[in-house]
């Protein structure tokens, strides 16, 4: 009886100190009685309180950097576009420097639509708000379209683009102007972030039902040990941003993954970056 009440007095001391935020030290769990029993559900919500707070001190991070990079990003353009407006009022400009200053102030313009309407779809999608108007849509079809599409770029970008596409139609239930952006952002992905000289390998295939699409590259930038944040809106392979990007083409293709049931993920070993997209084929 001594000893059943000392082990309660040590619980009710563990108890005490976890109610004043120490978490790290398990309770000791003496025997199957119980308050041996009372111990182990202790440490289950110890581990529990754990792992809220650390998921908790995480988002309050991310929320700290999107705000950071989300101003950086709005203002670096709006400054460009501020400065040479100033420019343009100059009265002894000459037309070939009005032309040129011109020209910046509508690269600078796009660039900050592009951006605003970036964050406003990948928004409306977490919201729940985007309708999507679905089709039989052959993937395999689509992703030689884009591929098309950029292969100017490509030529440019010094990859070797290494595509390997079934020789029959993979047909899926989806929207097709959706699907295209998923494809059209991990090729721009690829493109700005693989590192220049290396190959870049394609992949689509049908297994077990599911359309499967791979597209894997060496980066340009070390992406560090955590490959879910890169999916975060505004996170971006370049950590000093200097690439046109605006990070949220991942989070935009994984929103639209998600909202056709299908899912996204990203693998991330050393300077490998492997990213796999699957959806429930026909």
């Amino acid at each position: 009886m001594m000893k059943r009440f000392g082990y309660l007095n040590v619980l009710m001391q563990e108890t005490e100190a976890m109610a004043m935020g120490q978490l790290n030290q398990p309770v000791p769990v003496s025997g199957n009685s119980p308050l041996a029993n009372h111990a182990r559900q202790l440490n289950r919500l110890k581990e529990g309180v754990r792992l809220s707070m650390t998921e908790q001190a995480k988002s309050e991070r991310l929320k700290t950097e999107l705000i950071t990079n989300v101003s950086h990003d709005l203002r670096t353009p709006l400054t460009s576009i501020i400065t040479y407006t100033d420019l343009l009022k100059a009265p002894d400009l000459s037309d070939e420097d009005r032309l040129s200053y011109a020209a910046i102030l509508d690269r600078k313009s796009q660039r900050l639509k592009t951006l605003i309407e970036d964050l406003f779809e990948v928004s409306k999608m977490a919201s729940g708000n985007m309708e999507l108007q679905r089709s039989k849509l052959d993937v395999a079809q689509l992703l030689k379209q884009a591929l098309t599409e950029h292969a100017e770029d490509i030529c440019q970008s010094g990859l070797d683009f290494r595509v390997s596409l079934p020789e029959r139609p993979i047909q899926v239930y989806a929207d097709g102007q959706k699907w295209w952006r998923v494809l059209d952002n991990l090729i721009l992905n690829a493109i700005k972030y693989a590192l220049p000289g290396t190959r870049v390998y394609v992949t689509l295939e049908e297994m077990d039902g599911q359309a499967q699409f791979i597209i894997k590259n060496i980066t340009r930038y070390e992406l560090g040990e955590n490959p879910d944040e890169l999916f975060e809106r505004f996170k971006r392979g370049d950590a000093s941003r200097q690439t046109e990007g605006s990070g949220l083409g991942l989070a935009i293709a994984q929103s639209i993954v998600e909202l056709h049931g299908g899912t996204m993920k990203i693998e991330v070993d050393g300077d490998l970056f492997k990213v796999t997209v699957t959806i429930n084929s026909l």
